[in-house]
């Protein structure tokens, strides 16, 4: 009894000064993913973000101008290559990601343990795990969110025209970098009009979301003004059989919505037939299964429940941004659309973290409702810890130099003035290694991507003659004509001997 009156007499004491510090338990998942981090430039989407962020190019649909600002800004930091730099900028936003999370949840009256039980179990999901190691938009993109989330719980506790512009400068600004924050508009709209539609209705709240919106989405203005430019890296536009870019005029306003609204991809949505959408959903479900370790899929859906019960209007707006995530990734018809879920998974870990409170309030309501929640807080702490062990060794970067190595090889088998076609495993870390290195400027490399079959294939008729080409991968088509020669992870093309 002495010591139980001593332990809570300390924690008395000390409680203050712990609640004083929490914030700083937020450098475990910073330490954890910079321990973690890729240390120079990866590979596919990563080396073109890092490339257009630190040349002030020009990336593909949807243009993630936001992003590139950024970026190019932190590009400059003293750290490492410009590839760890752009890689710890997803580190950083991974981390302020979940503590506005945090913050958010504080709000509500979320317990500490609920808190970082929930959050600390999405810190080592895979995917966001994963995703704060490389150069990509999806942790700024949840972190914009969670900012727009908390901009609206402010407006909803004071609902003045000042915050209401706020929150929608916010997020047309925060379409900068990821057109898809207009997915969480359905729950916006629900969330303001079902909470204040008066003050949300007025003229002068209508004048400033308006003037806010727009005000926000001028940072597309970047794209035209960097065009005219005219930078080395450019990605929207298409090469012809002769070599040469021809851009899209992304001074137009045609133009600008053409990359604006990706329309090069718009054959890929919702396209799934029933049988492949089912197993898209199916996929989906046991992504979220993986990605909460199962543990957090029965307290996630509880703390959904309790949600909609406690606050209808705020539960409803987490559910509409939750359902319009996760409807239009599962008919998005494109390989690596598992890392695009992080919005869902982020108001998932919002769920669970409410779903944790109530079960901990729960069990320490019975005749052992000191032993029971010890026992509880003891099974949220294991899952932490089993997913970050269970995660680390599928995810860590750390001495994974094989995308600048194999740049590196590329250029230094290649002969002088050559031309190399390739696909995203190729050639963005060409072109990172020539435009931000300036190594081999005397290449000249092409994605597959910006140039169609007929042309690659009267690009090679035309080309092979003049200098050395080489290709990632022999095409079937031109076998009879070309000798596909393996050069490194290359192949060389050349003309084939007519018999004498």
């Amino acid at each position: 009894a002495g010591m139980s009156r001593a332990a809570a007499a300390w924690w008395r004491n000390w409680r203050p000064r712990l609640a004083r510090l929490e914030g700083w338990a937020f450098l475990l998942p910073l330490a954890l993913y910079w321990r973690t981090l890729a240390p120079t430039v990866y590979n596919l989407d990563s080396a073109e973000l890092t490339v257009a962020a630190a040349t002030g190019g020009i990336t593909r649909a949807t243009g993630y101008p936001l992003y590139l600002i950024i970026g190019g800004l932190w590009s400059r930091l003293p750290l490492g290559d410009v590839g760890y730099r752009l890689n710890l900028l997803s580190a950083v936003c991974g981390v302020v990601a979940l503590l506005l999370a945090d913050r958010l949840l504080r709000r509500d009256g979320v317990s500490r343990t609920a808190r970082y039980g929930a959050l600390g179990l999405l810190a080592v999901a895979p995917f966001y795990w994963s995703l704060s190691l490389v150069a990509e938009v999806y942790t700024l993109h949840v972190a914009l969110m969670a900012g727009l989330l908390l901009l609206l719980r402010g407006w909803a506790e004071k609902p003045t025209p000042a915050r209401l512009g706020l929150a929608v400068l916010w997020m047309g600004l925060s379409m900068g970098n990821h057109v898809t924050m207009v997915l969480l508009a359905p729950g916006c709209l629900w969330y303001v009009l079902t909470t204040a539609p008066r003050e949300a209705l007025r003229p002068r709240a209508l004048l400033l979301a308006g003037g806010g919106l727009l005000l926000g989405v001028c940072v597309y203005g970047y794209v035209p003004w960097r065009f005219g430019r005219m930078p080395a890296f450019n990605y929207a536009g298409s090469y012809d059989s002769q070599a040469i870019f021809h851009p899209i005029n992304l001074r137009t306003l045609d133009g600008l919505w053409w990359l604006v609204s990706g329309k090069q991809f718009s054959s890929l949505l919702f396209t799934y037939t029933a049988a492949e959408l089912l197993t898209e959903v199916s996929r989906f479900i046991n992504q979220l299964w993986q990605a909460f370790l199962i543990i957090g899929i029965g307290p996630g859906l509880l703390g959904l429940v309790v949600t909609l019960r406690r606050d209808w209007r705020w539960g409803g707006a987490l559910l509409l941004m939750f359902l319009a995530n996760v409807i239009f990734y599962v008919n998005y018809r494109v390989l690596d659309k598992a890392t695009m879920f992080l919005p869902a998974y982020f108001i998932w870990a919002l769920w669970l973290a409410v779903g944790y409170q109530w079960l901990l309030r729960w069990a320490a309501a019975g005749e052992q409702g000191r032993a029971n929640g010890w026992l509880l807080r003891g099974i949220i702490a294991a899952a932490v810890l089993v997913g970050l062990f269970v995660t680390w060794p599928r995810v860590d970067l750390s001495t994974d130099w094989s995308a600048r190595e194999r740049g590196e090889q590329i250029l230094a088998q290649v002969e002088e003035n050559a031309l190399i076609v390739g696909w995203w495993d190729t050639i963005p870390l060409v072109e990172y290694l020539q435009l931000v290195e300036n190594q081999r400027p005397d290449v000249q490399a092409i994605n597959r991507f910006l140039i169609d079959r007929a042309s690659l294939n009267q690009l090679i008729y035309a080309q092979s003659g003049q200098r050395p080409v080489y290709i990632n991968e022999p095409i079937i088509a031109l076998r009879a004509a070309f000798e596909f020669v393996p050069v490194g992870p290359l192949y060389a093309v050349r003309p084939r001997q007519e018999a004498p």
